[in-house]
């Protein structure tokens, strides 16, 4: 299969950085609330990253610098294929900026409304790649909250789960022990050691929210956020059973509303499970069960998703199931026309 994703990146605007920390800036990606996202290159790597720095209203406002900080710090735990690898950052700067590792393709909603639902390897491939991310993000001691279509990229080499603006790390026993490894991960990277980036996580709240506040999008919050209780682990299990019913269904599996209509449906109603094979469908339910203590780990969602595939690991399955899909980088944005002389 091919999925296209951006052809071309966009000009850069007046008032856009041409360098940002060791990047040149080549194009735009896209804006986001909290900064724009660039595509950038940088002396060593090959290809495209992808440079996010955060809007110029924002950083000087002390609580948005310590989100866009939290975001990096929680980057720099995790390691998955299915995630996108960090590759610097400095949460000190005038307008701070983060890089990763840019990720060519669509994501899963753009490509299951064009190209149609997921079938077979492919639709394995994807609930098997989600799990391993949501396994390492999970093994990191993070809970990612925003697991929906939008938020996932059908790249080249399997999915990857994107975007952790409003991923957050629980307080447990193991928080420290944690935190102690991520310095260790932030030095070895030679990032700045500065408190920003190694301050406990879970002590921020975004600024203009409570703590205990839904976080998401409508339709794409576990059952417990909406009765007003905490995002756990087994929340994101809920959002992994919804992600891969959508991949199979070519649709929302509560379909949509006002954000009343959909508190209600996620609440009370079952989801639509149409399109998905006995197995998956089985293992979607369960997952998607009103009650957390009713769902299964993350580490058996992975397990589960191959056995049914057959596969002994993620990357072998990916090898198989996606080795037909291209998505190659987007060019550079087209040159300005030049002025008519008369």
């Amino acid at each position: 299969m091919i999925a296209r994703g951006r052809r071309r990146l966009d000009r850069l605007r007046p008032g856009d950085p041409e360098e940002v920390g060791p990047c040149r800036i080549v194009g735009r990606v896209g804006t986001g609330g909290m900064g724009t996202v660039f595509a950038g290159t940088m002396g060593g790597r090959a290809g495209y990253l992808a440079v996010k720095v955060i809007h110029p209203e924002y950083a000087a406002d002390p609580g948005f610098r310590r989100r866009f900080a939290r975001e990096a710090r929680l980057l720099v735990r995790v390691n998955s294929r299915c995630v996108p690898r960090f590759v610097r950052a400095d949460v000190e700067a005038e307008r701070p900026w983060l890089v990763t590792e840019y990720v060519p393709g669509p994501t899963l909603r753009r490509q299951v409304e064009r190209f149609g639902a997921l079938r077979g390897g492919m639709l394995l491939g994807l609930a098997a790649g989600a799990a391993e991310a949501l396994r390492a993000v999970h093994g990191a001691g993070i809970v990612h909250r925003d697991l929906k279509p939008g938020n996932v990229v059908m790249a080249p080499g399997g999915p990857k789960v994107l975007d952790f603006g409003i991923a957050h790390a629980p307080e447990d026993a193991t928080r420290w022990l944690r935190l102690r490894r991520g310095r260790g991960r932030v030095r070895a990277l030679g990032l700045a050691d500065s408190p920003a980036l190694t301050e406990p996580l879970g002590a921020f709240v975004p600024t203009g929210r409570r703590r205990g506040d839904r976080v998401g999008t409508p339709g794409w919050i576990s059952p417990e956020q909406y009765r007003g209780g905490p995002a756990t682990p087994r929340s994101d299990v809920f959002l992994w059973g919804a992600l891969v019913a959508f991949a199979a269904g070519r649709k929302d599996p509560f379909g949509h509303g006002s954000p009343r209509e959909m508190a209600f449906r996620v609440l009370r109603e079952e989801p639509d499970l149409e399109g998905l094979p006995d197995g998956l469908a089985a293992l979607v339910g369960a997952a998607m069960a009103k009650r957390p203590e009713d769902r299964p780990e993350p580490a058996a969602l992975l397990s589960t998703t191959l056995g049914l595939a057959g596969a002994d690991d993620v990357r072998g399955l990916l090898a198989d199931v996606w080795t037909r899909v291209s998505a190659p980088p987007p060019r550079p944005p087209r040159r300005p026309l030049l002025p008519r002389w008369g």
